[in-house]
């Protein structure tokens, strides 16, 4: 799991204005995670870094256009949640 202070050195943060938010997107990137792999978290031992980095991935892209307008173009997540899903796939369960 992601901890609050490797996710903000992750997005180059310092101060603790925006820890509610990251916080939030932690749990966010946790829930997509677990969706794709389709099973919990805690079932692994030791979480692959592969997994690790899909998170902060999914985290990152979150954080960085969550103001974009649709006047100015941005990171798509449909592209960010394709690269976790092949970044996950070894991982992933056949069914739920």
């Amino acid at each position: 799991m992601l901890t609050l202070q490797e996710t903000k050195d992750f997005l180059r943060l310092d101060g603790d204005d925006e820890d509610a938010l990251v916080s939030s997107l932690i749990v966010t990137a946790k829930e997509l995670v677990e969706e794709t792999l389709r099973y919990k978290l805690t079932e692994f031992e030791e979480i692959p870094e592969t997994v690790h980095q899909a998170m902060l991935i999914v985290v990152g892209t979150l954080y960085e256009e969550r103001q974009i307008s649709k006047d100015k173009s941005g990171v798509d997540i449909k592209e960010t949640l394709d690269l976790v899903r092949r970044m996950l796939f070894a991982y992933r369960k056949e069914a739920f």
